[in-house]
């Protein structure tokens, strides 16, 4: 008798349903559809989600910006990166192959288009957006002799710029690796600037 992974049936839910969403939005994607391309049972979604907005706020948590940057937990940032854009430079290289794939950079702005109406996906992204950037910030205080708010304000910028990218690289021209490159000297000529004044 051959038994079928739980952890495999879940995985075939969330990258249906993430494809879908991707496509078709999470209005419109029903989970008649995710089951049929997962091909399961609807009874099987029932199983591992309580709902459709259940497997929405899973995946709105998956998606978000602290999850694409594993360096940002590096508890050893100052050696396994002596310097803040050599830091900064792998941040943002993890980020946006984090977003290349499995249709994450599509949901993760949809995600932001409807926060507004689904309290729980605004919670999900004030929450860890608010993660994320005091951690960014704290970890450019491990390099440059900032005051906290000026290290917030650089990775905020930081992040905003990766987030753009994302959005619109097919209108800017420039490959990947130099838009980051570029990016990186911003933020780091902007706290030198500040760390002087």
């Amino acid at each position: 008798m051959v038994t079928k992974s739980p952890g495999k049936t879940r995985e075939k839910l969330v990258s249906a349903a993430m494809e879908l969403f991707a496509k078709k939005g999470f209005d419109k994607t029903t989970v008649d559809e995710i089951v049929a391309k997962a091909g399961v049972a609807k009874g099987t979604f029932y199983l591992y989600f309580k709902s459709k907005k259940d497997l929405i706020n899973e995946l709105a948590f998956e998606v978000m910006p602290i999850m694409s940057m594993p360096s940002l937990s590096d508890p050893y940032i100052t050696i396994s990166y002596p310097n803040l854009a050599g830091y900064l430079l792998q941040l943002g290289r993890e980020f946006m192959e984090f977003y290349s794939t499995e249709y994450r950079a599509e949901i993760f702005f949809h995600m932001l288009s409807i926060g507004e109406r689904m309290r729980s996906i605004r919670e999900i992204y004030t929450q860890s957006c608010a993660e994320l950037l005091r951690e960014g910030a704290r970890r450019i205080t491990a390099y440059v002799k900032v005051g906290f708010e000026d290290a917030l304000i650089a990775f905020q910028m930081f992040i905003a710029a990766l987030m753009h990218y994302l959005h619109s690289k097919n209108c800017l021209g420039f490959s990947e690796e130099h838009y980051l490159k570029r990016v990186v000297l911003a933020v780091v000529n902007n706290l030198k600037i500040a760390s002087s004044v």
